[in-house]
């Protein structure tokens, strides 16, 4: 095996087909992002800008000899959105009149600087700069049928996995994961004015594109049929249903080490959702998803969520919960995902924000496959069936101080690793015999400045 298809492989086991999350934590938060706004007519306007400074204590996920460095984020944004309710009772429409359409679009700039903190210098060609976007059409809100048009843009700007050294002893050029991930949405709702039932109809084509030709052939096109149905049989719990069918075509898979095949998941999942006191909350789910790979191996499984949530106070609340999913992986076929986590937010006084979350998890890896379906265990420390387990810990805390409704400043840690016996490669020469490890330890801390109206 050569040192792209190794370094290829490394990065398939790091990251997944699914939308990978938006690196700051605060772009996530609606209320982090959005102040008072600046009004334009029938419409508001949310400029915003950013910009942090942090550590990065394992760039390319190498389980040794880890390249560090300090890294440097500045991201301007800015939101559009039709008038808020405050802004609407002021306008000049009548009071009792609803909006024929919502509107809500924005994007962020975020460019990432890499400051190299060994010698050789690996990390400073990965300057680039990533970008989120959003655009979404409510059609009728409020009313029983409503329709919503949607599309959801995120490039990511993230370096992949490195191997190792070259013949001459040098190390080899850093690869780079930047991907472009976008997602096109169409519901139909039906929603009666008493609230007590709802149905969702829609539809998600999704493209995902990589920026680097050593990865290209992980590029993929999906879509995503859905229906989901809520019956709020109390005032405030509801009966849930879902299921989705969900195509998944790779554009480029000749070009892959190993074989990447179509596949059409179904799932479903049942449950309830709703208070069991003034205080505490369920979420739970059930339910069965299968994969139907054209070759390789396949997932045939339970699936399922649980949630208990505290709701402190208004403005606190403690989340326990454990998810079971399938996930299709760029590695193998697929992984299956039990995972459990807790998480903490508090607002104190609206000044200070404290948000905190960490999860265990127990990835299973369906088996490598070659071009024919067959299994190819690319190196060792495989189950006798070629399939194999890894443990992910993750961790992450943000906090932010607020000055006034516009300036704030903040800090997030976070921490991911991955722990696995399996080694990537083989004795040919390529890796001298030992594999490349894909257990590995990463973590980020950032400082910033905020100012958001």
């Amino acid at each position: 095996m050569n040192r792209r298809s190794l370094a290829a492989l490394s990065a398939g086991v790091v990251f997944g087909l699914a939308a990978p999350a938006s690196a700051q934590v605060w772009l996530q938060d609606r209320q982090l992002t959005q102040g008072r706004g600046i009004r334009a007519g029938n419409f508001e306007l949310h400029p915003g800008i950013g910009a942090e400074v942090g550590y990065d204590s394992n760039v390319f996920y190498r389980a040794n000899d880890p390249a560090s460095a300090l890294r440097l984020r500045i991201t301007p944004s800015l939101t559009v959105t039709t008038l808020g309710p405050q802004r609407s009772r002021n306008s000049d429409a009548p009071a009792t009149a609803l909006p024929t359409v919502n509107f809500r679009g924005g994007v962020a700039l975020i460019y990432h600087e890499f400051i190299a903190l060994q010698t050789p210098d690996t990390t400073s060609n990965l300057r680039n700069l990533g970008v989120e976007g959003n655009l979404r059409f409510e059609f009728f809100p409020q009313r029983t049928w409503q329709f919503v048009l949607a599309d959801d843009f995120l490039r990511t700007i993230q370096p992949g996995a490195q191997t190792g050294t070259g013949a001459d002893g040098m190390l080899l050029p850093a690869q780079t994961f930047n991907r472009n991930f976008n997602t096109a949405n169409a519901e139909l709702a039906y929603a009666p004015p008493r609230g007590t039932l709802e149905f969702r109809l829609g539809y998600n084509f999704i493209a995902n594109l990589f920026d680097s030709s050593n990865y290209n052939f992980y590029d993929y096109l999906g879509h995503s049929v859905y229906a989901r149905m809520r019956w709020r049989f109390l005032p405030k719990t509801a009966l849930l249903w879902e299921g989705s069918v969900n195509p998944t075509t790779y554009i480029r898979p000749e070009n892959s080490p190993t074989g990447l095949f179509s596949s059409m998941p179904i799932r479903t999942r049942v449950g309830i959702n709703g208070l069991l006191t003034e205080k505490l909350s369920l979420l739970a789910l059930v339910g069965y998803e299968a994969t139907f790979f054209e070759a390789g191996d396949n997932a045939d499984t339970v699936i399922g969520q649980a949630e208990l949530r505290w709701l402190i106070n208004p403005r606190a609340n403690f989340r326990v919960g454990f998810l079971r999913d399938v996930n299709n992986s760029f590695f193998s076929n697929f992984y299956i995902r039990n995972r459990g986590y807790l998480s903490y937010s508090h607002s104190f006084n609206g000044r200070f924000l404290i948000s905190l979350e960490g999860g265990v998890g127990l990835y299973q890896y369906g088996y490598v496959a070659d071009r024919n379906g067959a299994p190819n265990v690319p190196g060792v420390g495989y189950d006798s069936d070629g399939r194999f387990s890894a443990v992910r810990l993750d961790a992450t805390a943000f906090g932010e101080y607020r000055f006034n409704e516009v300036f704030g400043i903040n800090a997030t840690v976070r921490g991911l690793s991955n722990i696995s016996d399996v080694r990537l490669g083989n004795s040919t020469g390529t890796d001298g015999g030992r594999g490349q490890p894909i257990a590995w330890t990463r973590v980020e801390a950032f400082v910033g400045v905020r100012a958001a109206w």
